[in-house]
């Protein structure tokens, strides 16, 4: 196998990791899609989102730490640049949007964190402790950054068709924007595990923290879908 086809290869077996659990085909965003939640169901996942966001932006603060690869450290001080802009913070964003569907800005920062939330949130700390920053990058950048391209184009069209935004409204202006900027992110993501997981072992180890994170934002995915449809907080079985 030439070099090029080993890349290809490792880059199409990154995406494959990805896709197993990908939360753009997840109940939750089916029913969003189809307009069979309420305004503030769909809220539920901002919230939760905002709380995942706020670790996030973290990690990627302790990857640039400990970093020493100028390339991998100016993307990464580029994209919490573009989060923490203080003319229009991303995480102000998401607030925007569910004090639009009704809840108070209180209602979001001191929410109750779900448990499967809770556990991404753990998961992510102790992934950018325990691996090597390359790792970690293709983690966090395919695993869990890449997805959001391919999921709010599925949920864009329903708040427009479904829930009466106007494709300029302000309150809505997060899911347009992440899909372009989380494209360009999620792009350098895919270059810099290609260029700096250069041995066999990194390489496995990139895959299955992307398929696993993947999984685990599925899992977040699913206490949203329990807590917003079911009323549920937790999957404790009833009997």
């Amino acid at each position: 196998m030439s070099q090029a086809e080993e890349a290809s290869s490792f880059l199409n077996d990154l995406k494959a990791a990805r896709d197993e659990r990908h939360s753009k085909n997840h109940p939750y965003i089916d029913k969003w899609a189809k307009g069979e939640l309420t305004k503030r169901q769909t809220a539920a996942y901002v919230v939760q989102h905002y709380h995942f966001v706020t670790d996030y932006l973290n990690w990627l603060a302790f990857i640039w730490a400990n970093c020493s690869e100028k390339e991998v450290k100016d993307s990464i001080l580029e994209n919490l640049k573009e989060e923490e802009d203080p003319e229009d913070r991303h995480l102000e964003m998401l607030v925007d949007y569910a004090q639009a569907c009704g809840l108070t800005r209180d209602e979001v920062v001191n929410a109750q964190v779900l448990p499967w939330t809770q556990a991404l949130k753990d998961w992510g700390w102790r992934f950018v402790y325990q691996n090597p920053w390359e790792v970690s990058c293709a983690a966090l950048m395919i695993g869990l950054e890449s997805q959001p391209p391919h999921i709010y184009p599925r949920i864009i069209p329903a708040l427009h068709t479904h829930y009466g935004w106007k494709p300029d409204d302000h309150e809505i202006r997060f899911f347009r924007g992440h899909v372009a900027a989380d494209e360009i992110h999620s792009a350098r993501g895919f270059k810099m595990t290609e260029r700096f997981c250069n041995t066999t072992e990194l390489r496995a180890r990139a895959i299955e923290g992307v398929r696993i994170a993947a999984q685990k934002r599925w899992n977040h995915m699913n206490g949203i879908y329990s807590y917003a449809v079911l009323g549920k907080t937790d999957d404790t079985p009833e009997t």
